[in-house]
């Protein structure tokens, strides 16, 4: 359109010191090694600029800046040039005297920012009081007569806190604002700050509705991703044989099946990873035995199964009943244990019964080890809390994200189905190509995002 405004469109994220100014930008850019995120006042001391793209084209350049740190001193300097407006920042920065230039340098570099960009986002530490410093820092840049958004983060701190800012910026006529918690992510709050923008800037109501659009076609396309590879790990695992061996041979078979199951939910980790482009360095869990990309509880460790508030006392009832005396050993991979024993052999008997006398008849005949329903279930609950965690995750986080409702490791309805439909693979044998995989695998993603 001809008269589309010429883009990109020029954001300056500006701030007092230590406010998350660049935390925020890590985390529309989905980038965790944009620019520097300590928590220490002044890390940024200069200008740098990134763009979100929208099918190659720069739609947002956003240009984090340094922390205004003196705001008092700066209203006395501005006062005194006896001007108003974009007059007095472009008087006081062209015509500073040397020793004001050099006291105010970090100052200067944000106010020329804004008298460059077409808006600003003003980050706040919601945690912080409101401070007559901070008053004076959104006077002295309203004199770029730019729109200013107030971005509040810290969000979870202080609903005290939050309300008194609300209030203070209402009476500095900031009316349009956004919630905006710079380390834990939620797509929703980004789609505010969008369209708090298409308000305060009506002539670019229409690129950011296309960028907003693309955006979310784009999240929920890495969401989907993700999605299919928990489900691809759980269908492969539920579906995964191997011939036992005998004697030794066995204990051997069952510990290279527990290595596979081991080595797969890694491989599923990194590409989950991947996707959401956090690096491994950058990953650590709350509630997650998960450091530098790696899961550190080991899948079969009993603590794991402690955690997840699963137990297989039943099974291992059964398995002493039964003695070792059966020649099966279907769903076999005996939690920890590298070698057979009754407890493995109650869960395998649990798992035949469940699955029907066809499948135990062939089984029979075939003699099939593979992975039993409580490692599954392992298997799901870790990746569901995974994916609820990264989903949740800014890419500005430096620690462990801290979720407000306690995690809860249940199994979620509609499972046994699920497990059940894919069990059912092995009656049909059918390969990973078949229409039988492929529908079982379209069921589990579904039911993966339903419960998510």
């Amino acid at each position: 359109m001809s008269n589309s405004p010429p883009l990109p469109l020029i954001l300056a994220v500006v701030g007092h010191t230590n406010t998350g100014k660049t935390s925020l930008l890590r985390t529309l850019l989905r980038n965790a090694d944009f620019g520097e995120v300590r928590d220490s006042a002044g890390t940024t001391r200069h200008v740098e600029a990134a763009q979100l793209l929208l099918r190659g084209k720069p739609y947002i350049e956003l240009r984090d800046t340094p922390g205004l740190e003196d705001s008092i001193a700066l209203a006395g300097h501005l006062k005194s040039t006896g001007l108003r407006g974009r007059s007095c920042l472009e008087h006081f920065i062209g015509q500073a005297q040397p020793d004001v230039a050099r006291e105010f340098e970090q100052e200067i570099k944000v106010l020329r920012q804004a008298l460059e960009c077409h808006a600003m986002l003003y980050v706040i530490d919601c945690r912080e009081d409101v401070l007559e410093k901070y008053r004076e820092e959104i006077a002295a840049l309203s004199l770029a007569s730019r729109p200013i958004l107030p971005v509040l983060n810290f969000i979870q701190a202080d609903s005290r806190q939050l309300q008194n800012w609300r209030t203070a910026l209402a009476e500095l006529g900031l009316h349009a604002l956004v919630e905006f918690d710079t380390v834990a992510f939620d797509f929703d709050a980004e789609k505010r700050l969008y369209q708090k923008l298409q308000t305060l800037l009506e002539t670019w109501y229409q690129p950011l509705q296309q960028l907003l659009d693309y955006r979310a076609e784009e999240w929920q396309q890495v969401r989907n991703a993700c999605i299919a590879q928990v489900a691809a790990l759980l269908v492969e695992m539920a579906t995964y044989t191997q011939p036992p061996g005998q004697g030794e041979q066995r204990a051997k078979q069952l510990e290279s099946l527990q290595n596979t199951v081991r080595q797969r939910e890694q491989h599923c980790l990194r590409n989950v990873l991947e996707l959401l482009n956090f690096s491994s360095a950058n990953v650590q869990l709350t509630n997650l035995p998960v450091q530098n990309g790696e899961w550190e509880l080991d899948l079969f460790a009993p603590e794991t199964l402690k955690k997840f508030g699963l137990d297989t006392a039943s099974a291992a009832a059964t398995g002493a009943a039964l003695g070792a005396g059966v020649d099966l050993l279907l769903a076999g991979l005996s939690l920890g244990a590298a070698s057979l024993t009754g407890a493995a052999l109650g869960t395998a008997w649990h798992t035949s019964r469940r699955y029907g006398k066809d499948l135990l008849a062939r089984a029979r005949g075939e003699k099939i080890l593979c992975v039993d329903d409580t490692t599954v279930n392992v298997l799901l609950l870790r990746q569901l809390s995974l994916l609820r965690h990264l989903f949740r995750r800014g890419h500005a986080a430096l620690g462990p994200v801290q979720l407000n409702e306690k995690e809860k490791a249940e199994i979620p309805s509609g499972w046994r189905e699920q497990l059940t439909r894919a069990r059912s693979l092995l009656q049909l044998k059918v390969g990973v190509d078949s229409r039988e995989y492929k529908n079982a695998l379209t069921d589990m993603k579904q039911w993966l995002a339903s419960v998510l």
